[in-house]
């Protein structure tokens, strides 16, 4: 909500400006000379400044240069007798809004402030499109086969249009900014800004200046931070637990209050900014060892959504592969009209140490090299062909027993990963694996597997 500060030494001027101001919605706070209004604007956050030329001791001109020296966001609009109009256009100059000559008519007050407030947005805008390149890629539907995922979009969405805190944990790369974008997409925030930031990549210095901005940069402007820039959308810290404590404690306060101040500055400032954040580490593990505050543990996780690894939800790979085959093959004026199966049980086997990012590299890596318009193992890297050999405790020393065990094992992983990309279907599964149905129902016999088990619908 829009906060008016106005500022005449007319008392019955100032309730009437109060009503004028208030009646569509913005919130008020009133003085009686420019000497109070500097007073109350080294306190408080304004967003327009709404002043009478003539007052004692301080002008319309004087109050304007010296509010724009402490905020060089604030609206300033002057309300001017018509004698006045040249002095009014002086203040203009020096950075005011508007004027209004006396007296003041109601809709044109009120039109000038909202278009005053419009004007600013799109420079919040452009201001944040010149601190931040966040390169958007394609929609941000969140696609996905997996009932776990699943579960976690719908209740992503019912959660978007409230103000709560969002956690986002999982493995690098699997897909905790692209949710953050799917929250924030799917809340009544869409159409405003949606604000990157990564904590690990900047100093805890440059970090705060981001976060809060600087009340002077050392060229006598302030600079503006994400949670001024971005106050009614979506700021999304990547990489929360490589924060500072010490600015994890400025943060618990934040969060909890809504309120921050410049750096430098003791005015403070609200902020209507949703806040998801998001990291690949164990956050418990790294408050037993004291290096991150269980307090702001316990304020960002109200809804907390981890994101399992792609080597745990294979119905995606395959689906996100041909995805992103689809966009490279566009992007490069390709054809590809076959993946073989070697190919895709090489993707199903994989264990995908860097989840959708390597994935999608691999896709753009063989949408190059494809020729002939198929895609075959031999433009895979090698290293999804080797297999680190994991140690097993051996109960016998039978070494047939030891191989059927082996054996067993593999079968198991290998057929469950085809059961779930093909929803439990077996003559899906026997076409794609080269064996026949009955064979295939036998063997799942033996191997203790209900295929039925894959056959669960989608929430």
């Amino acid at each position: 909500m829009p906060n008016v500060l106005i500022a005449d030494d007319d008392k019955f001027s100032r309730i009437l400006l109060e009503k004028i101001v208030q009646k569509i919605g913005y919130t008020t706070d009133s003085v009686e000379d420019g000497k109070s209004a500097l007073e109350a604007l080294k306190g408080t956050k304004y967003d327009i400044l709404l002043t009478d030329f003539n007052m004692p001791a301080m002008n319309g001109i004087e109050l304007t240069r010296r509010a724009l020296e402490l905020d060089n966001s604030i609206l300033v609009i002057l309300i001017t007798a018509y004698g006045s109009i040249k002095q009014a256009v002086e203040a203009i100059k020096l950075g005011a809004y508007d004027y209004l000559t006396k007296p003041v008519n109601n809709d044109e007050l009120q039109l000038i402030m909202k278009r005053g407030l419009e004007t600013l947005s799109l420079l919040k805008e452009v201001i944040l499109l010149r601190q931040q390149l966040d390169s958007i890629e394609g929609h941000f539907d969140f696609i996905t086969e997996s009932n776990a995922v699943r579960k976690i979009l719908d209740e992503a969405k019912k959660t978007s249009n409230s103000d709560s805190i969002i956690l986002i944990t999982g493995e690098g790369g699997s897909g905790k900014e692209h949710l953050a974008r799917y929250i924030h997409h799917n809340s009544n925030r869409a159409k405003e800004q949606f604000v990157v930031v990564n904590c690990s990549s900047v100093s805890k210095e440059e970090l705060e200046s981001n976060l809060f901005g600087v009340s002077d940069t050392g060229e006598g402007v302030a600079k503006l931070g994400y949670l001024e820039i971005a106050e009614n959308g979506t700021i999304f810290l990547d990489d929360i637990t490589s924060v500072d404590l010490a600015l994890q404690y400025t943060l618990v306060r934040v969060l909890q209050s809504r309120k921050f101040s410049r750096v430098n500055e003791n005015k403070v400032q609200t902020t209507n900014a949703r806040i998801i954040a998001a990291t690949s580490n164990d956050i418990p593990s790294l408050i037993s060892k004291g290096l991150f505050r269980e307090d702001l543990y316990y304020i960002m996780n109200v809804f907390e959504y981890n994101l399992l690894p792609l080597r745990n939800r294979p119905e995606d790979i395959i689906l996100y592969f041909n995805k992103f085959i689809q966009n490279y093959t566009n992007l490069y004026g390709k054809r590809i009209r076959e993946i073989s199966s070697e190919v895709r049980a090489a993707l199903l086997n994989y264990d995908w140490p860097g989840n959708v990012r390597e994935l999608k590299n691999i896709a753009e890596r063989v949408s190059i090299l494809a020729e002939n318009e198929k895609i075959t193992p031999d433009l895979l890297p090698d290293k999804m062909f080797i297999k680190e050999e994991k140690s097993k405790v051996l109960l016998t020393n039978d070494f047939n027993e030891n191989k059927r065990e082996v054996v067993r094992e593999f079968e198991r992983k290998f057929l469950t990963k085809f059961l779930k990309l093909f929803r439990g279907n077996i003559s899906a599964t026997a076409r794609e694996i080269n064996f026949h149905p009955v064979t295939l129902r036998q063997k799942l016999i033996d191997l203790g597997i209900n295929p039925k088990e894959f056959k669960k619908k989608l929430n």
